[in-house]
């Protein structure tokens, strides 16, 4: 590891908004973005040099792509503008890095090589951005690449959440150098619930990095399992302020860093009180109720573990002309209690507000769930042990990777994953593809969730000796999709592992992908015979009834 950073002056600069990216046209009925990937210079400092970065567009973080739910979206992101040499060292021990080492794939490995991952987002598997599906610059694509287009059908719920860098062996790197932005999907049903919007709804990317004297990013030139930087970089800017007014804010705050977790909350310059944090979304759709975040609240501060999210309303109007802090209490690594600062202004006359006071929100409920739903509980025990001189990842007592994917859900089915941490570090595990829910947790998992985790998630955090239990249904798409640990240096060395969705019908469709009356002939007698279940059987009636192929 380096020294320290240089000292740099707190709260000096304000905080930058992303710019909400416009379209280019249309593709095939939907919203067309082409956006570039590219190298570049950014003031993150005023008292540093130009630290050079990648972002797309020329911008880090990215600009911010909006969709209404429905509205289809495709990308294509050009990364032919990168160097040919990566921004830092890559460590060719760990898997995906060399021809020799990268799974599936005997063809060349570029240094530079990058793929999109919209994260939270259901699509099927072409469309996904996986780690080998990646492209370098010369035009070497990655042995799932499909399409240099991305098309997003948008039809989930309401989303807050991320794009970024997804490559097999160096997404720690990439995301680092900046390939990370915000998107968002918004629902009719969230316009209604009178939420601020406009110049009062602010987006909060937290980051941490580490800088050399002359401005450059610092990431060690071998693998760590964790990094931790010393400086706290908000929406791409370095300990930044953001003016308020004395009136109510909408923060959707995600936890960009490779491997700090975030533990927010509220203090003041002057040691009074603080405004409570209102949580009402963990990222996907709406919590159960309003989560009160704070001294008086049902939850003293919001712990965000890498790539989580949280979306909230905070009221400044009992607090004209104080200054605030958003600070951290998470204890890992250098201290980086402070983040950003808040000034809020004392206007003559307290400014007009007509959103809504976010005590008496009356969220849209989320989707109903039940544990008798699962047709299969399966435990996940996450371990470790040393390989190549490496701490190396391990499930269910073997290294992850090494074997082909142990999870074969059938399309439409639940099920209950139970993740047992016998590691000695915290893991935030995300899946593609879903969203799940929370049903418990602690030493035996039989504890409540926290009360901010009871709605629609992607990412969970699972703590060393804790047992986390979700509830998931594989809707939407079959084909092999990825679950992983989100700390990005345990993401690269091998804590990800596929699980593959079938179509349990398709056993009983022809050459030509249609169940005819012999697939239905066999389906009946697998029934009869109690080898099949009487839900598929009606699945394979009725695709027997459409003559359409099977999915």
């Amino acid at each position: 590891m380096s020294a320290a950073s240089p000292t740099l002056e707190k709260f000096v600069q304000p905080l930058p908004i992303p710019s909400v990216r416009e379209p280019d046209g249309q593709r095939d009925g939907a919203d067309a973005y082409e956006i570039a990937v590219t190298e570049f210079t950014q003031q993150l400092h005023p008292d540093l040099p130009e630290t050079t970065v990648w972002g797309f567009d020329g911008s880090y973080p990215g600009p911010t792509i909006e969709a209404d739910a429905g509205s289809p979206v495709h990308v294509r992101f050009d990364n032919s503008g990168l160097p040919s040499e990566h921004l830092f060292p890559v460590d060719d021990r760990l898997g995906g890095t060399t021809a020799e080492n990268h799974p599936g794939y005997d063809g060349p490995v570029p240094e530079v090589r990058t793929v999109t991952h919209f994260h939270g987002l259901e699509l099927d598997p072409a469309n996904d951005g996986q780690s080998d599906m990646w492209t370098s610059p010369g035009g070497v694509e990655g042995p799932r690449f499909d399409s240099a287009w991305q098309e997003l059908p948008m039809e989930q719920g309401r989303t807050t959440s991320t794009y970024h860098d997804h490559t097999l062996g160096i997404t720690r790197l990439n995301a680092y150098a900046g390939l990370l932005g915000l998107y968002s999907i918004t629902t009719d049903a969230e316009r209604e619930l009178g939420l601020p919007s406009g110049d009062y709804d602010i987006p909060l990317l937290l980051q941490d990095k580490e800088f050399n004297d002359d401005g450059s990013l610092h990431y060690p030139e071998e693998f760590v399992s964790a990094f931790l930087g010393d400086t706290a970089v908000v929406n791409g800017a370095v300990w930044p302020y953001v003016e308020v007014e004395p009136r109510r804010y909408r923060f959707r705050i995600l936890n960009g860093a490779n491997h700090r977790s975030f533990d927010l909350q509220l203090e003041s310059e002057s040691g009074s009180g603080v405004p409570t944090m209102y949580q009402f979304a963990p990222g996907h759709g709406f919590l159960e109720s309003v989560v009160p975040i704070g001294p008086n609240g049902d939850l003293d501060s919001l712990l965000l573990t890498p790539f989580e999210r949280g979306e909230l309303v905070v009221d400044f109007s009992d607090h004209a002309g104080e200054t605030l802090t958003l600070a951290n209490g998470a204890d890992m690594g250098p201290e980086l209690t402070d983040l950003v600062e808040f000034r809020v202004s004392d206007p003559s006359t307290p400014p007009e507000d007509a959103s809504a006071d976010p005590t008496s929100l009356s969220l849209p409920a989320p989707t109903s769930y039940d544990e008798s739903d699962a047709r299969v509980t399966r435990e996940m025990t996450l371990g470790t042990e040393v390989r190549n001189g490496l701490i190396t990842h391990t499930l269910n007592g073997h290294v992850f990777g090494d074997e082909d994917a142990p999870v074969y859900p059938q399309l439409g089915s639940t099920e209950i994953w139970e993740l047992q941490n016998e590691s000695g570090g915290r893991h935030p595990i995300h899946l593609h593809l879903v969203t799940f829910r929370v049903i418990g947790r602690g030493p035996d998992g039989t504890q409540p969730p926290d009360p901010n985790e009871l709605g629609p998630k992607d990412t969970v955090r699972v703590d060393p000796g804790e047992r986390v239990r979700i509830l998931v249904t594989f809707g939407g798409y079959t084909g092999q999709f990825p679950w992983h640990c989100h700390m990005l240096e345990h993401e690269d060395n091998k804590m990800m592992i596929p699980f593959v969705v079938e179509n349990p019908v398709a056993d009983y469709a022809n050459e030509e992908n249609v169940v005819d009356a012999t697939g239905l002939t066999d389906a009946v007698g697998d029934w009869r015979n109690e080898t099949l279940e009487t839900e598929v059987l009606l699945e394979v009636i009725d695709q027997w009834r459409s003559g359409d192929e099977v999915a």
